[in-house]
Parts: C-alpha cells; sequence; structure tokens
C-alpha cells in the first residue's frame, strides 16, 4: 500500500500543507515529502498496517497545526538571521566608505570589520565575498596612494599646499563613495539572487 494514497495520509498532508501556506513552494514540499518518508517508514514496520496503526502513526507525528507553525518559526527565523546578515556588512561598508573621506583611519578600520562581517554572511558567494573585500579596503589603500602621490608633487614643488585641482576633490571625496556604492547594490542584488 502507497501511504500517500490512503485517505488518512491524504487528509493529514493536505492539512499539513494548507497550514503551511506561508512557506514558499519548495520549502512546504520538502516538509510534506519528508513526512510522507516518515509515515512510509513507520508503518514499514508493521505488517498489515489498518486505520489504526495510520492513525497511531500520524499521532506521533504531530498535529498539522504544529507542524506547521514549527515549520514556519524555523522559516521566518532564517530569513531574519539572513537579513541581519546582509544589512550589516552593507552598513559597515557604507560608513567605511564614508569614514575613509573623512577620518582615514577609521575608515580602515570600518572597512577591515566590513570585510569580516561580509565573509561571516551565509548568502554571498565566494566571488562575492573577494569583491566586497577588494571595495572596502580598495578605498584606503586608493585614499593613502593618492596621499602619497600628492605628497611627492607638493615636495617636487609641481602643486602647492593650498591647491586642490577638480580632479584631485573627484578622486578624494567621489571615487571612494561611487565605489562604496555600487559594490553595496551588487552585493544586495547578489544576496538576492542567493537567498
Amino acid at each position: 500500500m502507497k501511504t500517500a494514497q490512503h485517505p488518512l495520509v491524504k487528509n493529514y498532508l493536505a492539512a499539513v500543507a494548507r497550514e503551511t501556506a506561508g512557506l514558499d513552494e519548495e520549502r512546504r514540499n520538502e516538509l510534506i515529502a519528508d513526512l510522507d518518508e516518515h509515515i512510509v517508514v513507520a508503518l514499514a514496520k508493521e505488517a498489515n498496517p489498518d486505520d489504526q496503526a495510520i492513525r497511531d502513526v500520524l499521532a506521533r507525528l504531530g498535529d498539522p497545526r504544529s507542524i506547521a507553525a514549527s515549520a514556519l518559526g524555523e522559516s521566518s527565523a532564517a530569513v531574519s538571521v539572513r537579513r541581519r546578515h546582509t544589512v550589516v556588512p552593507l552598513v559597515l561598508l557604507a560608513l567605511a566608505g564614508l569614514a575613509t573621506v573623512t577620518a582615514p583611519v577609521a575608515g580602515v578600520v570600518l572597512a577591515i570589520v566590513a570585510a569580516v562581517a561580509l565573509w561571516a554572511a551565509p548568502q554571498w558567494q565566494t566571488r562575492d565575498k573577494v569583491i566586497g573585500t577588494a571595495a572596502a579596503l580598495l578605498m584606503p589603500v586608493l585614499l593613502a596612494l593618492l596621499g602619497f602621490l600628492l605628497g611627492l608633487q607638493i615636495a617636487a614643488g609641481g602643486v602647492a599646499v593650498g591647491e586642490w585641482t577638480i580632479q584631485t576633490v573627484l578622486a578624494v571625496v567621489i571615487l571612494p563613495l561611487a565605489v562604496t556604492a555600487v559594490t553595496c547594490v551588487y552585493l544586495v542584488r547578489a544576496g538576492q539572487r542567493s537567498a
């Protein structure tokens, strides 16, 4: 006897499916398949399972509402963890970009913390994490390099200390912010693809 064809099992699994309507379809189908498999295994121990044996197995599984509440609770907890793991690295990355412009040492510290948080987040692939880390650490390195080159030009007498060209302002202020913004958008999209 195939358990899914028995009316008691059909009604039980249909009740679980109704109660778990809030789950995504893939997770709901997986849950139903797991329950069906559990029922098959439990009834395989019976020589000739009758209606009472099926009722006993279903009773041991639990009420469909309890199963649904547990599954829905696990699903919302996973979503909450996923959101937190998504938001924290992005906020830190954005703060690192801003801090790099105004307080380079704080920017370096925030960039390192953002990279660590990014690698701890489960929803991004290694390639996405490498891109995010490179962007986070590129900004302080880029500013240090620009500062070094500007210092060399000042020392060589090519640029006066108070003379800021539009290219320097663009490079020092806008470039790190643009890199941060583009990286954050990329990571949001990459995180949504893997969710």
